[in-house]
């Protein structure tokens, strides 16, 4: 992607720490409150309301009360890309409307289960599976995304973890109150976590590990989550100052040639110009609600339906009309049995397999 003046370059590099977690929680203060950006041909094209998956149709948004797309209002699933699995272990869907001048971003789950006739089926295999199929990995993932909220994202953008490594070196590191000891090693994925409780100064080495492990937590991933956010606000403080943050072009040059997205350096722009007037308390991050289940001898995360339906509404739908429970194809959990909102669970005797 060719950004061919400074603004452009200060545009890419907000979009790698979009990327990398830190999301919009780094524009913030960054400049002064203005007029709304108005709409223009750089913005990104919005996903029209319907949503057909090609083997079991739902009903679209659009046919349940003719309510069409809110205006200025933009979805992107920003992904982190593991090097050694190939998976996207982080996952975020936003929300950015640029007339409220607001930004939302809900982290999903790497293990939250997606109707597929896979033999696993998380959804941070969505991407690599579709990869490793020849297929666009973008859209491997776009999909999995929209059987999930409903509707299609209008922008996807994965970027590895080695990139946040390096990208986090280059801007200096980043201060963190690490809330425990944390060991762990693993040969098979050339993993190696030391890192002791405190108040430190962490390498972008230490900040994907922190982000990566997985331990300790009694919540599972879902504590991890929320140590991943509380380290993303950490570091969006560290640097709100855009014009603060060293070796700039070496950061651009390095997420130019790294990351996988449909963005365009117009979309960018735009998106950028719309997200910088939304101040702190503009900015908001949820987990999807869920809980824990084994399906197929493996473990999983299934979305509660009733309250990510809430949270979708509230959150995420960019729809004039409210998204329900038929504009999903959601495999979830009710009365000790799984069900499934487009009355189709693929390969359902998987779920009830055991290894």
């Amino acid at each position: 992607m060719d950004i061919g003046n400074n603004t452009g370059r200060l545009l890419r590099l907000i979009l790698l720490i979009l990327l990398a977690g830190i999301a919009a929680l780094s524009l913030r203060g960054a400049l002064p409150h203005s007029e709304a950006a108005s709409p223009d041909a750089s913005a990104p094209a919005q996903s029209p309301p319907p949503f057909q998956m090609q083997t079991t149709p739902l009903a679209s948004v659009e046919e349940k009360s003719g309510g069409g797309r809110r205006k200025n209002v933009y979805t992107l699933i920003l992904a982190g890309l593991d090097e050694v699995s190939g998976n996207t272990d982080t996952i975020l869907i936003a929300r950015l409307d640029a007339a409220e001048r607001r930004i939302d971003l809900v982290s999903i789950p790497r293990d939250t289960y997606i109707n597929r006739a896979w033999e696993v089926r998380k959804i941070n295999c969505a991407y690599s599976s579709a990869r490793n199929a020849g297929e666009n990995g973008l859209e491997g993932l776009r999909a999995a995304m929209r059987g999930l909220c409903g509707f299609d994202a209008d922008c996807c953008a994965v970027v590895d973890l080695k990139t946040v490594e390096q990208a986090i070196d280059l801007m200096g590191g980043v201060y963190f109150d690490v809330p425990f000891d944390m060991d762990y090693e693993d040969a098979a994925q050339d993993l190696a976590i030391h890192i002791g409780a405190g108040y430190q100064r962490l390498s972008g080495e230490q900040c994907v590990q922190l982000c990566r492990y997985r331990k300790n937590y009694i919540n599972g991933d879902l504590d991890r989550i929320s140590l991943q956010q509380s380290f993303l606000k950490a570091a969006a403080r560290q640097f709100i100052s855009l014009g603060s943050i060293p070796n700039l072009a070496r950061v651009v040059q390095l997420a130019a040639s790294s990351v996988d997205s449909d963005l365009t350096a117009a979309n960018i722009a735009y998106l950028l110009r719309c997200a910088i007037q939304c101040s702190a308390d503009d900015i908001r991050f949820y987990t999807m609600p869920n809980r824990p289940a084994d399906a197929g001898g493996l473990s999983y995360t299934f979305a509660e339906k009733d309250e990510w339906l809430a949270m979708l509404n509230d959150a995420l739908d960019p729809f004039d009309a409210p998204i329900g429970e038929e504009n999903l194809d959601l495999v979830y959990l009710e009365g000790g049995r799984f069900r499934s909102s487009s009355g189709t669970i693929r390969g359902e005797s998987y779920l009830y397999r055991k290894k």
